[in-house]
């Protein structure tokens, strides 16, 4: 699908164009019917070829040339209009040299109001006058059809249509790169339906039901229907003007300039890397740390242009910028940008995102910055997956090609190589900068460190425990486990993993206390205190050390034993279980001249342990062999 995108000075007819053309009226505020001019984003559509068409009717008047902005990001063509009586004009200029930085390829001039003309050498005059124009300010439109028309008589109007359907015919649709991507240029809510955004629709399909995400902001929520040009539709193709109706975001979290995306697809960011070219005719160049109006997609933000290798980029000049913005911004790599000056208000010029998330300042003349840069401007692929993976990882191979958004067939032997030169780690199932996997050990290190400062009688961290801080997947750190097991930077006793020089050391007052405890459970054997009574004797802290320790022996949440006493019960009633093959709970008590509370946690702890089978109120004893066929 296409969109056909608007663009010339402010009162040229181009929303009665629009209008002539479409049969719809794109002025739908009352402030502009009664200004008679377009204030907002206007949205029509037409039948081309057999195929409907969107147009995006945008400002031409200064004081909205920022919502002009928010329009022409996604469009295919522009239908430039020029007035016949007027001729060029100053926001004529400006919205070439706007087309020119955002790169639209193809366009069609309307040279409109030619009723008003009756001087055949005049409209002439002002064909010539355009066409130079236009090559100058747009040198990709410089052969686009210049098509004399008039909205009110209906004169030109099909050769206008042709025009547009001949250069549609030669524009290629929408890719779909499987990462759908809705600039949001609209929000609002109708009763019964909620939150409603429109915008055109990039990178990839929308469907009824999917789950998606705002940013920035984070907001998620389901796609719970979809419109193109009036039309419920299940599924949103690329290319197309698109209302997404959201359940489970709130219209007031909203606003112009987010973005709909898949969940986890985009994340926002305040630093951009980008390619810059400065306007020929601007009065001034544009020094380092200059304050500037950023406009990104429909999104309008304040920011700081950082020059990277030089302290100011020259009229006509192009050069390296880090933008720092004073929001977060959502931006994905090759997005066109424009540049103005707050105040007063002025197109200073655009270029594109090389890395939409950088991560950090730049310093600004570092030679490794500058071939950076340079790397990613001319689209190397092992650049480009080297930046990915620096923007985050680790990743599967696969998340790492869609990232840098290389496509399997040119990214996987620009991957191999870098594997094989060790500038991309594989460990486990993901791909990784070698700097990651050191941060990744370190994070470890460091985590134990922390443990054992918090927790000092405790032997370490049990291996889940250590992964969930480390927030890893299991694969990934199993491999990590064993790497630094293999270079001694860890010790394992199971479950425990634990730095090298760390040992469980009780103080003098805590062995006494321990002691106490032990000596009272040693004392009354069986019949031992509850779990909550020890621990109140010393603590929490020392109590679950002696457990860690193998001093203590709960069987269950009201029983512990100490370990010499807990083996002699064992091995008791493993004795008689020899004898007899089976116990009773009756039998256990009279055995171990205890209570039934006793002698039922024990049986049950022998149940756990795999040696005995409940079978009624009879504990069988598990012969060798059946335990093996059991546990397995």
């Amino acid at each position: 699908m296409h969109v056909i995108g608007t663009a010339g000075h402010v009162d040229h007819g181009k929303s009665t164009l629009v209008h002539a053309l479409t049969g719809i009226d794109p002025d739908r505020l009352a402030e502009e019917k009664a200004r008679e001019m377009t204030i907002d984003l206007g949205f029509a559509w037409l039948t081309l070829d057999g195929e409907e068409v969107g147009v995006v009717d945008v400002p031409g008047h200064r004081d909205f040339i920022e919502n002009m902005l928010a329009g022409v990001g996604g469009i295919d063509l522009a239908l430039f209009v020029i007035a016949a009586d007027e001729g060029v004009m100053p926001q004529t200029r400006e919205h070439l040299a706007i087309l020119n930085l955002l790169e639209i390829p193809r366009g069609v001039i309307a040279l409109t109001k030619t009723d008003l003309i009756d001087d055949p050498e005049w409209l002439e005059l002002v064909t010539l006058e355009v066409g130079e124009a236009v090559g100058r300010g747009a040198p990709a439109l410089a052969n686009a059809p210049i098509v004399p028309v008039s909205a009110r008589t209906g004169a030109g109007l099909d050769a206008l249509r042709m025009a547009l359907s001949d250069s549609l015919r030669e524009t290629p649709p929408a890719p779909d790169l499987g990462r759908p991507r809705l600039p949001i240029d609209r929000v609002f809510s109708l009763p019964g339906f909620g939150t409603i955004v429109t915008g055109t629709l990039l990178d990839g399909r929308l469907q009824v039901g999917d789950d998606v995400e705002v940013q920035p902001g984070g907001f998620a929520g389901r796609v719970r229907g979809l419109q193109t040009h009036k039309t419920k539709r299940d599924v949103a193709l690329p290319g197309s003007r698109v209302a997404v109706n959201l359940a489970g975001i709130d219209r007031e979290a909203l606003r112009r300039g987010q973005v709909v995306v898949v969940p986890g697809a985009l994340q926002p960011t305040t630093l951009l890397d980008c390619i810059y070219r400065h306007l020929p005719d601007a009065d001034a160049p544009l020094g380092h740390n200059a304050e500037v109006r950023l406009f990104l997609g429909a999104a309008e933000v304040a920011a700081r242009a950082r020059v990277i290798g030089g302290e100011e980029i020259a009229p006509g000049v192009e050069g390296w910028l880090q933008l720092a913005t004073a929001e977060p911004v959502a931006a994905v790599r090759g997005q066109h940008f424009i540049l103005r000056r707050p105040s007063p208000g002025s197109t200073l010029g655009g270029g594109r995102v090389l890395n939409p998330r950088p991560g950090r300042r730049h310093r600004r003349f570092r030679p490794d910055a500058l071939a950076r840069f340079e790397a990613l401007a001319h689209d190397a692929p092992d650049e480009l997956l080297l930046d990915a993976l620096a923007r985050g990882g680790p990743l599967t191979p696969a998340a790492v090609l869609e990232r840098a958004g290389i496509s399997p067939d040119d990214g996987r032997a620009a991957l191999d190589a870098l594997l094989s030169a060790g500038e991309i780690l594989a460990i486990g199932k993901q791909v990784m900068l070698p700097a990651t996997w050191r941060e990744l050990r370190a994070r470890a290190a460091a985590e134990l460190v922390r443990a054992h400062a918090e927790s000092p009688l405790r032997p370490g961290l049990e291996r889940e425990e250590l992964r969930a801080r480390l927030q890893l997947a299991p694969a990934l750190f199993n491999a990590l486990r064993d790497a630094l097991l293999a270079e001694d930077a860890i010790v394992e006793e199971s479950p425990f993993l634990r730095l090298p020089g760390h040992a469980v050391r009780l103080s003098a007052e805590q062995e006494a206390a321990a002691a106490r405890l032990l000596g009272l459970l040693e004392a009354q054997g069986v019949n031992s205190p509850s779990v909550k009574e020890c621990r109140a004797m010393v603590g929490d802290a020392l109590y679950f050390a002696l457990v860690d320790l193998g001093r203590l022996r709960p069987i269950n949440e009201e029983v512990v034993y100490s370990t010499p006493v807990y083996n002699d019960l064992l091995a008791r009633l493993r004795a008689y279980l020899q004898a007899h093959g089976a116990i009773t709970a009756a039998e256990a008590r009279d055995l171990l001249a205890t209570s039934r509370k006793y002698a039922i946690a024990l049986l049950e702890h022998l149940d756990e342990l795999r040696l005995t089978r409940r079978v009624g109120d009879t504990r069988e004893l598990v012969r060798p062999a059946e335990g093996r066929e059991r546990a397995t």
